[in-house]
């Protein structure tokens, strides 16, 4: 019986090793091949300069104002004001690449809610009348992107913003 208590244990030891090499391995690979949580985005867009520039979020997000959802910028919302050159960045240049022309902005969403939950922007923004950055944060000083949300959107957050606004909270209200 000792030999076969001694061989389990050997066997446990050497199976937990071998699977936290295997772990560790995949983690650097994962690493290595630059696989994110975090999505890239297509554009370094640097929200700081357009805001002081006096572009507002409802001029690039449209849709903010008259329809339950926000729409991610277009190219051709781009280049309303980058048609020609205005900076020179390697960034600003993704816009008119010749071979990317034609080709929509893949935008990683990176604000969502789950299917059964019914948000309108145009009820908090054009409504309530809410700021942005209530949800998405200060983006008036974000450099680049942003690659995951500001706040978690959770059922409890909106439960406690609706009850600081006195807002309803029925369940109807966001689940249909």
């Amino acid at each position: 019986m000792g030999h076969l208590t001694t061989l389990l244990e050997r066997t446990s030891k050497i199976f937990w090793l071998t699977f936290l090499g295997a772990f560790l391995f995949g983690a650097v690979l994962f690493s290595f091949l630059g696989f994110s949580l975090d999505p890239p985005q297509p554009i370094r867009f640097n929200h700081r300069k357009h805001v002081d520039a006096g572009i507002g979020c409802a001029d690039c997000h449209t849709g903010v104002r008259e329809q339950a959802r926000a729409t991610l910028p277009t190219r051709e919302a781009c280049l309303t004001c980058h048609e020609q050159e205005v900076t020179g960045s390697a960034e600003e240049k993704k816009l008119r690449d010749p071979v990317q022309a034609g080709q929509p902005l893949l935008w990683k969403q990176v604000t969502r809610l789950p299917p059964h939950v019914y948000f309108s922007h145009r009820r908090h923004v054009a409504l309530a009348g809410m700021e942005c950055g209530g949800c998405h944060g200060p983006m008036e000083t974000f450099t680049e992107p942003p690659r995951r949300p500001f706040r978690p959107m959770t059922m409890k957050a909106c439960q406690e913003c609706h009850e600081r606004m006195r807002a309803g909270n029925d369940c109807d209200d966001c689940h249909r």
